[in-house]
């Protein structure tokens, strides 16, 4: 099949049809209009659905309320609220209250999910609150992408959601929306971009606007210098759109290029069910190194908390394992919605007694008093000095069993965040192979068995 089929079959899956932009758009419309009606302010159709970049099934309704400039934080904090609580009466529809950098309001009118959500209308060089910048991006999608790079930039979001490569949040670490629309914007289209993909390389620097001819100056570097893509945002120079994303879902991303640029084909497009066999996942377990799985209640807090907390106690018990030399071959963790999970797979034994390599004879008779006055038991083997000592620890599990078990104080002192440490106190070790369909999922997915 030739890339024009290819991608004419795929829109039709995935992307909306005008009739239903117009509905969408209809709907906005009677929102903003009761909106300004009642309160004398605009409004903005943000998110993928008012720019016509969103997949078949997401055209949800982004509101924003454009507050003056002048309005104290407090005041739009409150008025927004009151705002989204008389809209979706008036709608006749519940809603609730969510919180980002400040609270707004999200429910359901005429089926579709609406959120409302107040923000200073200021310049994007004195934006206020992160999403001040929101209608910004709203604003250059629509105006630098055509209709057809509008349904390029809906390919690429379906290519990564099918990897798990899709949504910025700091669960997932992968691409946003809006990098998506500049990417395209970048390259012109969907398959231009794949094409280059493949040959990106550890570093790459993308600034569609030119702001930096000559190179990103030093502060930028320095302040990106941990980011693999750089993306620099049309509507603020010193920010980096790419900057969540983790270094394997940029690597996956260039993997998966290369791959569809060798084939392409529908699959790339079609999301389905993870395919695998529980027996796969059991004997795979029992094929590779000792599994040691810890389990606790999960921690009550949202995502974007919870989720870098646990990628910073996942490091520090991997820095625990590794300064006691336990070989790590892999390991995760899993936030169920009660119970939360970190695996460790592993050599789990290690001999009484270690080895421990001295100076060289020839480094001179100071360095030779300084080892053996430490170390009882030394020789010389070739021209260096070697101790013999007994390890501290040879069970790793023992190892984790006493760090975990330490009171939450002494677990933050260890490097535990807080909301993890809390919870950490009561855990206990259990089997990798549970009742448990989303972690038997995960874990098959960690480990290769999953076939997509």
């Amino acid at each position: 099949m030739n890339w024009e089929r290819l991608r004419e079959k795929v829109l039709e899956e995935i992307y909306p049809t005008e009739e239903e932009f117009e509905k969408i758009q209809g709907l906005y419309d009677k929102i903003s209009e009761y909106i300004e009606e009642e309160y004398g302010l605009e409004t903005h159709f943000a998110g993928s659905a008012g720019r016509k970049t969103c997949m078949a099934g997401d055209k949800d309704i982004d509101l924003f309320v454009l507050f003056p400039e002048t309005t104290e934080r407090i005041e739009l904090e409150n008025k927004g609220l009151e705002i989204g609580k008389k809209t979706f009466q008036n709608f006749n529809a519940d809603y609730h209250v969510e919180y980002a950098e400040h609270p707004y309001s999200k429910g359901h009118i005429e089926g579709v999910e609406v959120e409302i959500v107040p923000c200073f209308d200021t310049s994007p060089e004195d934006i206020r609150s992160a999403v001040d910048r929101t209608p910004h991006h709203s604003r250059w999608a629509r105006e630098n992408l055509d209709e057809e790079q509008k349904k390029d930039a809906v390919l690429l979001k379906k290519f990564l959601k099918k990897r798990g490569l899709y949504g910025s949040s700091l669960k997932n670490r992968g691409f946003s929306g809006y990098l998506c629309e500049i990417l395209v914007a970048e390259y012109g289209s969907f398959r231009e971009l794949i094409e280059d993909v493949e040959d990106w390389t550890q570093e790459k620097v993308l600034d569609l606007e030119n702001y930096h001819e000559e190179g990103l100056p030093q502060e930028l570097k320095n302040k990106f210098s941990n980011d693999n893509l750089v993306v620099i945002d049309p509507v603020d120079p010193e920010r980096n759109v790419a900057s969540v994303l983790s270094t394997q879902n940029y690597a996956e991303f260039i993997h998966q290029a290369w791959r569809f640029n060798k084939k392409p084909g529908i699959d790339f497009f079609r999301e389905e069910d993870p395919e695998y066999e529980r027996f796969e996942l059991e004997k795979e377990i029992k094929d590779r190194g000792d599994f040691l799985v810890i389990e606790f209640d999960s921690p009550d807090e949202v995502d974007d908390v919870v989720y870098p907390q646990m990628r910073k106690t996942l490091s520090r018990m991997e820095s625990v394992l590794t300064k006691n030399d336990f070989r790590l071959f892999e390991s995760g963790f899993h936030v169920g919605e009660e119970n939360t999970r970190i695996f460790f797979e592993l050599s789990q034994h290690l001999p009484a007694i270690e080895e421990l390599k001295g100076p060289r004879v020839f480094h001179g008779k100071d360095h030779m008093e300084q080892f053996t006055s430490k170390y009882e038991n030394t020789f010389v083997q070739g021209d260096r000095l070697i101790a013999k000592t007994e390890r501290e620890y040879t069970d790793a599990r023992t190892l984790l069993k006493e760090f975990v078990s330490r009171d939450r104080e002494k677990l933050k002192e260890e490097g535990v965040p807080n909301y993890v440490a809390e919870k950490m106190e009561e855990a206990v070790f259990t089997e990798p192979v549970l009742e448990d369909d989303k972690w038997l999922n995960y874990l098959a997915e960690k480990l290769h068995v999953i076939h997509k």
